[in-house]
């Protein structure tokens, strides 16, 4: 008949009863009372409201783990700190903070690089192809967070966006790539012409672009019977950099071939964006 063995858990390491010790506040305080000298039972006792056997318990637990050593001499038992066992404790916390060391050190570096990939492509400027591409640029007197607020702001975007006599009078704008810009141009005899189309980048106080060439959700666009051919597609790019106190201030309007580009220009491109960039200035510094 064999014998059935017990199966028991196996004991903690040494330095994991430590910090199961140390994780109660009551033992923490009992170790800095003890820091300074070796006290008596009662000595330890006395701080704490608690009934003594409850408080013995902790004497016990600090004992078994090591973390204290007593004496009894005569009916007075007096405890002392176990220094082998703290500096086992030590030993084990110096080790985790050169490891957690290293790993922020990691991650202060992997930051580090996130940053400068991040300004190197903000600052990364659209390269316009001359044959395809018409540019605007200009210098004005006003921050770029204001310009950057007019070109984002339906209702100041109504005040400024087409070239007088022409009026904006309705705009839609849901800032985040993939949203829609809208506006609605109205020509002195009162006909209107709605040009809708998604952003494609979005860059706070820098960079804008959007295009008529898709719809919002980056759908590509319907060609409309009644402009059948006759839809000038581009993409814009708007960019905005600190000059002093103003900014500089950069449009490019990005054609599918030489046909639109030429199109667009002769449709004035140059004389209505920087008219509208001067109303622009103009309702910034009214605001």
């Amino acid at each position: 008949m064999g014998v059935r063995a017990t199966h028991r858990d196996p004991a903690p390491p040494p330095i994991d009863r430590v910090f199961r010790a140390l994780s109660d506040p009551t033992r923490r305080r009992v170790l800095e009372r003890l820091s300074s000298r070796p006290a008596s039972v009662s000595e330890l006792a006395e701080p704490f409201d608690m009934a003594l056997p409850s408080f013995l318990q902790h004497l016990r637990v600090l004992e078994q783990c090591g973390l204290v050593r007593s004496r009894k001499k005569g009916r007075v038992r007096t405890y002392h700190l176990a220094p082998a066992r703290m500096r086992l404790a030590e030993g084990w916390l110096a080790r985790q903070r050169v490891h957690w060391q290293r790993r922020l050190d990691q991650l202060d570096q992997h930051l580090q690089t996130m940053k400068e990939q991040t300004v190197m492509t903000r600052s990364r400027r659209f390269q316009p192809n001359p044959r395809l591409d018409l540019v605007l640029e200009r210098t004005v007197d006003v921050p770029r967070e204001l310009v950057w607020k007019a070109w984002t702001d339906p209702e100041q975007l109504k005040k400024w966006f087409t070239p007088a006599p022409w009026t904006t009078p309705d705009c839609e704008i849901d800032l985040r790539p993939g949203g829609i810009f809208r506006t609605v141009m109205r020509s002195p005899e009162g006909e209107e012409y709605d040009n809708a189309g998604c952003y494609l980048e979005i860059v706070e106080n820098e960079k804008l672009v959007w295009t008529n060439a898709l719809e919002p959700g980056y759908r590509p666009a319907r060609e409309s019977e009644e402009a059948a051919g006759d839809d000038l597609v581009f993409t814009g790019v708007v960019m905005l950099e600190p000059h002093g106190t103003g900014t500089k201030y950069t449009a490019i309007a990005i054609h599918r071939d030489e046909a639109d580009r030429a199109r667009h220009e002769e449709m004035g491109f140059h004389a209505g964006w920087a008219k509208a960039l001067e109303q622009l200035v103009a309702v910034v510094r009214k605001a």
